[in-house]
């Protein structure tokens, strides 16, 4: 079993998420900190939004920093424990709303669609959005 960080590096589909973890140096977390809970968008979650959005996330430290800890959960919760949750508090210091639905486990309304990556610092569950803390959803609205 490997880190969060050496997890995602290994999968090869989150080279984008990763990108934004360096420029925000937040490798460390990732790597030995925990554990944690990491709600992962994959490369394909990123191509849909236009690149001039992800440069401007990546020019702005502190949007950047809240972005990628709205990702993050203080503890281990897999995707059975996930059944039995309804919110859960992000690094970033909001709430994650967790929903099951017919088409699977919803996390602020963005689709879980791979669960249960055990690392040795936490767990990764791939979502298919990347996920907007709401402050940065008001902005961008």
């Amino acid at each position: 079993m490997k880190s969060i960080l050496a997890t995602l590096q290994e999968s090869g589909s989150f080279a984008t998420f990763l990108d934004l973890v360096r420029t925000a140096g937040m490798e460390e977390r990732l790597s030995a900190q925990g554990p944690y809970t990491l709600f992962v968008p994959d490369d394909d979650a990123f191509r849909a939004i236009p690149m001039s959005e992800l440069d401007a996330l990546r020019r702005t430290a502190d949007r950047l920093a809240e972005t990628l800890n709205y990702h993050i959960v203080p503890g281990v919760h897999s995707m059975i424990d996930l059944l039995g949750i309804r919110t859960l508090r992000s690094l970033q210091g909001e709430d994650l709303t967790v929903e099951v639905a017919s088409e699977g486990v919803l996390v602020n309304n963005v689709l879980v669609v791979e669960a249960d990556a055990w690392c040795t610092n936490g767990i990764c569950h791939a979502v298919s959005t990347l996920l907007l803390p709401p402050v940065a959803r008001a902005a961008a609205a």
